[in-house]
C-alpha cells in the first residue's frame, strides 16, 4: 500500500482539465510507474478525496476508468487492490492485432490513424526489395484502450499492391487487404528485442524518453514469399508480454 498520502501530487483546480481527468491520471501513473505492487490495497476514497479536495463522486469517475482499463479492482468487504494487468501477443498470432486482443477480451481502439506517402529510406528499401526513393505508403497508428496508448504501429507497403491512401485502415488490415485488392499474407518474418524509447516514441505512448519498450520489426510475405509489408510496432513495456511457444522435434 502507498504509505504516505503527502506524496501523492495535488490537483491543479484552477487547470481547463476537468478534476475527474486530472486524478485519473495521477492513479494511472502511480500505477505504470510502480508505486503500487499487484494485489496492493488501494488508498481509501475518502483519504484520496479529502488529499484532493474533490467529492467522492468525482474520484470514482476516475477510478472507474482505470477498472474499466483492468488497473484496478473492486472487491466487496475487501476494498480495491491494483490489479496491473499485462497483454500478451504471440507469435503465432500475428494475422490481425485486433482480433488477437478481441480473443482475449482487451478491447483496443485507434487513437491515432494517419496515412502519408514518402519516398522509400535504404532500410524500407531493403525489406521491401525496391529502389531506394520509391514512394511508399505509411500507415501509422497508436492503439489503446480509452485515452491511454499501448502501442505504436509504422507499417510500410510494397508499391506493387497499388494503395491509394483512400481505403478503410480503420478496419483490420489483413482482412482489408485480402477483400479489396486479393492480397493474402501468408508468411511473416519477426526480430525482436528491447531499446529505449526516443523523443517520438515517449511522446506517442505518453512515456517518459528513455524508459524501455518492445520493438518488434515485422516483414510479411505472401504465398510466393514477395514483400506485402514492412512493420515496425513499439509496445509499453508497463503493457505488453511477448509469448512464444517451442515443440521440440519428434
Amino acid at each position: 500500500m502507498f504509505e504516505h498520502m503527502n506524496n501523492i501530487p495535488l490537483l491543479n483546480h484552477d487547470s481547463k482539465i476537468p478534476l475527474h481527468l486530472q486524478a485519473e491520471e495521477q492513479l494511472r501513473k502511480l500505477i505504470t510507474e510502480n508505486h503500487f505492487r499487484e494485489g496492493d490495497l488501494f488508498p481509501k476514497e475518502m483519504d484520496l478525496a479529502r488529499r484532493w479536495g474533490i467529492s467522492r463522486n468525482t474520484l470514482r469517475q476516475a477510478m472507474g476508468n482505470l477498472v474499466n482499463d483492468g488497473l484496478l479492482e473492486r472487491k466487496k468487504r475487501m476494498g480495491t487492490t491494483v490489479r496491473k494487468k499485462m497483454i500478451t501477443t504471440n507469435l503465432n498470432s500475428w494475422l490481425s492485432f485486433t482480433h488477437e486482443m478481441e480473443d482475449k477480451g482487451v478491447s483496443f481502439k485507434d487513437l491515432i490513424n494517419k496515412v502519408s506517402f514518402i519516398k522509400s529510406n535504404q532500410s524500407i528499401s531493403k525489406y521491401l526489395q525496391i529502389d531506394a526513393g520509391s514512394s511508399v505508403l505509411r500507415l501509422e497508428r497508436v492503439r489503446g484502450t480509452g485515452r491511454n496508448p499501448m502501442v505504436y504501429f509504422e507499417s510500410f507497403f510494397h508499391p506493387r499492391i497499388g494503395l491509394t491512401g483512400k481505403e478503410d485502415f480503420k478496419r483490420p488490415l489483413y482482412e482489408m487487404l485480402d477483400e479489396s485488392f486479393h492480397i493474402v499474407p501468408v508468411y511473416s518474418q519477426e526480430e525482436i528485442r528491447a531499446l529505449v524509447a526516443n523523443e517520438k516514441i515517449s511522446d506517442l505512448l505518453k512515456i517518459k524518453k528513455g524508459v524501455p519498450v518492445l520493438e518488434r520489426k515485422r516483414l510479411v510475405l505472401d504465398s510466393g514469399r514477395r514483400p506485402i509489408e514492412f512493420n515496425n510496432c513499439y509496445y509499453r513495456s508497463d503493457w505488453f508480454t511477448y509469448n512464444i511457444e517451442i515443440k521440440l522435434p519428434g
